[in-house]
């Protein structure tokens, strides 16, 4: 309680001191309540009192709190003040943003890259068979699909890839697709899926980390829900390689470029069709 012998008219009110240091009142009351800073004096009506060197002490932690300090760590530097532990903390903070600034142009890098997804997505030709010939990139792939999966375990692959992957990669897009073996060409049935997967920009230590090789591969892009038009794009194919006697050497890759994230018009999905031949 306040001792009358006390001038308050030396101390800051709650009220004023939030306003001093442009916080709301409840930002003060939670701080007290971690036992970051507590009142000097609460008289009988619980009215709260701070003193002069408190102001400073909550400059302090404003000031640490926007150097994003954890809490914990906060109260351990006011219970050990010191230049060399000022120094440390400091250097620790150092360390933290060196990441962040790190992590960040990752991210704008991959933000980068998905405008340019973009921009190719735009100018491709639907419908039409290309050789082209493709870098080696990397793939994370799923565990082994089993036949005839339904459609809820089928997603819940692509669910899983994608929550892995957020501990792994900095942005976490929509470029997943499916692998089949090369002989669904000659059946068309879905039997003969394999794999999930996402695109990777680099690899990763994992053994879920698949290299897609580099080569020449037959690629076909075209418009509408996967599972309604495949057979009909897969059949292209197949004919292509007999007429121009192409044998495949590879899986095939189904990826998805425009889906769900950037249209709510399902015949706007596009496809991209990939299968390597020699």
């Amino acid at each position: 309680m306040l001792k009358m012998s006390k001038n308050i008219q030396n101390y800051f009110t709650t009220g004023e001191l939030s306003q001093l240091c442009k916080i709301p009142r409840k930002t003060l009351l939670y701080y007290d309540k971690l036992g970051l800073i507590t009142p000097e004096l609460v008289d009988e009506n619980g009215y709260r009192y701070y003193k002069r060197s408190q102001l400073f002490l909550l400059q302090l932690i404003l000031t640490l709190r926007r150097l994003d300090v954890p809490i914990a760590r906060i109260k351990d530097y006011l219970a050990n003040r010191s230049p060399q532990n000022y120094r440390d903390l400091f250097n620790e903070r150092i360390d933290f943003f060196t990441q962040e600034i790190a992590r960040l142009q990752a991210m704008k890098t991959e933000l980068q890259s998905e405008l340019s997804k973009l921009d190719h997505i735009a100018d491709i030709t639907l419908d039409k068979i290309m050789l082209v010939h493709e870098q080696a990139h990397y793939l994370y792939l799923s565990s082994i699909a089993e036949e005839n999966e339904c459609f809820k375990k089928r997603s819940t692959h692509i669910a899983q890839m994608f929550t892995n992957l957020q501990n792994d990669i900095t942005l976490t897009t929509n470029g997943f697709g499916y692998i089949y073996d090369a002989e669904i060409l000659q059946d068309f049935a879905t039997k003969h899926l394999k794999h999930y997967f996402y695109t990777l920009h680099d690899k990763l230590p994992t053994p879920h980390c698949y290299q897609k090789p580099a080569g020449d591969y037959l690629t076909l892009y075209f418009q509408g829900v996967y599972m309604f038009n495949n057979k009909k794009y897969l059949q292209m194919l197949a004919e292509y390689c007999r007429e121009h006697q192409l044998t495949p050497i590879s899986p095939l890759y189904v990826t998805s470029l425009c889906d769900y994230w950037l249209t709510g018009d399902t015949d706007k999905y596009i496809y991209k069709l990939e299968l390597q031949i020699k």
